[in-house]
């Protein structure tokens, strides 16, 4: 599925060698509404997804889809972010601990579009392929820090962090500190304008790990954007200064962090300004150190990882029943509307 004008792709949650770390409670705070579906894969919530998302976009939405981590090609939600409208696949994402009082959550189950009867027979299947899965994704990140962990080793910025800065970009993003350095009347009143002007950033992820190596998002998010593009030994020093610099500029900053290292930034967007400074150039992999080959030992884990999950995924859609899914989408895109035009 290619970006068009109106709407992007990414990964709001990202496997690094530190583990499976999710994005979205960075993403919540702007949240006014989301709809939550649950359900086992196959069920049809990514095709809900990305159906509804496009009939929002033909009607003038700009829409974010998340991809799915776990699986790169289907989709995980997506976002009306001026709107601050969400649908998320709950099976898709790491557990939803929500971070912005106020949201109003509508939860759907897509069970009631299944067989029970179907569904039960297959029960303790279904949880044998769950408890694989789950060792699987286990053993993937345990073998990515040690294969893909030692890659990172002389891509760490020269200019040392202080503790208190090093998993800013993880935590919340808009605890940023700005030092004072000075006292006084002066210098306090100019901390406190930097503070009040300071932008906001939102972290997103754009590779996505697959047996045939990474899938690179990257140059479609960026078809509206100018590029600056960095290189030489400097790179990772550059764009740590800059977005240190542009975190005051009081707008709204993007940042793409590296997928297997998540303290470094690979990219800076300006969104207002469609504007994009890159650590290299964004359509090659090499330029951010995602060019070696996965092992054949990676390989095998994530072809098992995406045959169980086959294997789950067809269970479910025996028992769907489309023809019911299909004509609840209706009623739900209406609901959606409604939504949208009261706000």
């Amino acid at each position: 599925m290619r970006n068009k004008t109106g709407v992007r792709h990414y990964f709001a949650e990202g496997m690094t060698t530190r583990g499976y770390i999710s994005l979205l409670p960075n993403m919540m705070p702007s949240w006014q509404r989301v709809y939550v579906l649950l359900g086992g894969p196959g069920t049809g919530k990514s095709t809900l997804i990305k159906v509804i998302g496009l009939e929002l976009l033909d009607r003038g939405y700009g829409v974010d889809f998340f991809r799915s981590v776990r699986d790169p090609d289907s989709m995980a939600g997506f976002i009306i972010p001026n709107m601050g409208l969400a649908m998320l696949d709950a099976m898709e994402v790491s557990p939803l601990r929500w971070r912005a009082p106020g949201v109003v959550e509508k939860f759907i189950d897509f069970s009631i579009f299944c067989d029970e009867i179907k569904l039960e027979k297959q029960r303790s299947q279904i949880l044998i392929i769950e408890n694989l899965l789950q060792d699987l994704q286990n053993t993937l990140e345990e073998e990515l820090a040690e294969e893909l962990g030692l890659l990172l080793g002389d891509r760490v910025p020269k200019r040392s962090m202080e503790k208190e800065e090093i998993s800013w970009i993880l935590g919340n993003s808009a605890c940023m500190k700005v030092k004072k350095e000075h006292t006084g009347p002066w210098p306090l009143a100019e901390n406190a304008l930097k503070l009040l002007q300071k932008s906001v950033i939102i972290p997103y992820f754009l590779h996505g790990l697959t047996v045939n190596g990474w899938l690179n998002l990257a140059p479609h998010f960026l078809t509206d954007f100018d590029q600056i593009c960095l290189e030489g030994d400097e790179t990772l020093d550059a764009i740590d200064w800059v977005l240190r610099e542009a975190q005051q500029l009081g707008q709204k900053i993007e940042i793409v962090l590296h997928p297997l290292n998540p303290d470094e930034v690979i990219g800076i967007v300006f969104p207002e300004r469609h504007l994009a400074i890159w650590q290299g150039n964004p359509e090659n992999l090499k330029d951010q150190g995602l060019d070696r080959p996965f092992s054949a030992k990676l390989k095998e884990t994530l072809i098992a990882w995406q045959s169980h999950r086959s294997e789950l995924k067809a269970i479910y859609m025996d028992a769907i029943s489309f023809d019911q899914l299909d004509s609840y989408r209706e009623n739900l895109l209406n609901e959606i509307l409604c939504d949208l035009q009261t706000k």
